[in-house]
């Protein structure tokens, strides 16, 4: 045998070995492809794995198109730590779409990552404007800003978001750390029409009259102490019955907040506001429930 034979013979070799891996490839792309489409993760998980190591073993992991789907894949079996793994492979690659965001945004949402998930969340708002996730990408955004204290582009959000019962109690605190006292009125009567027993409103309502009371009692009782006058006695006199009128309002909303849920942060606010009202024994009552 001479040494062009044996040298086609190589040749002939190594393209049937080729045909042969890349027929082997395509079939383990299509049977992970329906096993995708079918709602079976775990096994286009398993199957999308050995279609990375094809890739791997052939050191051309940059060409594997199969990232994405392996990531929601993993995704949708709870296996966060691989999601996050392969979504991100693809995250600048030429193969990246809009799930690989989208599910990349979701799978930080589950680890907990607020940073990592904000980053995601806005390029995706960034690539895919009019992406079909689009509103559930607001969404979470939406949450993370409040989580993150981003408040200002929370309420920048909020007209993108839809107005349910979690959103709006969300939105009801975001408001409130920005001081938005007038918007939080009418967010807290939004959220008592959805439930009369909603606990964000009632809360935000008997912290706000606490606050009312608490402050000007403070204030008139140190005005007082600085000028001892009878001027001045009888101005901290008016001002009592408005300062007693608050600890009322907000002894009402703890009262049905305790009712609810006995917690001893409600306690605590019931034995300050019987205080105040000098209801000596109640405020006991409910100091020894606070402090367990």
């Amino acid at each position: 045998m001479n040494c062009t034979r044996v040298l086609l013979l190589i040749v002939l070799g190594l393209f049937l070995t080729g045909c042969g891996g890349s027929k082997i490839l395509s079939q383990k792309k299509i049977k992970a492809e329906t096993e995708f489409s079918d709602g079976n993760y775990t096994q286009s998980l398993s199957d999308y794995e050995e279609v990375i190591k094809i890739y791997s073993d052939n050191n051309n992991s940059s060409e594997c198109p199969v990232y994405t789907k392996s990531g929601i894949s993993a995704f949708k079996v709870g296996n966060y730590d691989k999601a996050v793994k392969y979504l991100k492979n693809d995250k600048n690659s030429t193969f990246r779409n809009e799930e690989t965001l989208f599910y990349l945004g979701m799978t930080y949402n589950k680890l907990d990552n607020l940073s990592m998930e904000m980053m995601t969340l806005q390029d995706y708002l960034d690539l895919y404007p009019d992406g079909k996730n689009r509103d559930s990408v607001n969404e979470l955004l939406f949450y993370v800003y409040s989580k993150s204290d981003n408040y200002d582009k929370a309420i920048g959000l909020w007209p993108n978001i839809n107005k349910n019962y979690d959103a709006l109690s969300t939105y009801l605190h975001v408001n409130d750390q920005v001081g938005n006292t007038d918007a939080c009125f009418l967010i807290a009567d939004e959220l008592m029409e959805l439930n009369p027993q909603s606990t964000a409103a009632l809360l935000w309502y008997g912290k706000y009259y606490y606050r009312q009371a608490e402050d000007r009692y403070q204030r008139e009782m140190n005005a007082y102490n600085k000028n001892k006058t009878n001027k001045q006695y009888r101005k901290l006199l008016s001002s009592l019955e408005v300062v007693t009128n608050d600890f009322k309002k907000s002894l009402e909303y703890f009262k049905r907040l305790y009712q609810i849920s006995p917690s001893p942060e409600y306690a605590n606010y019931l034995s300050h506001i019987y205080n105040r009202l000098s209801d000596k024994k109640k405020s006991q009552y409910y100091r020894k429930l606070a402090d367990g």
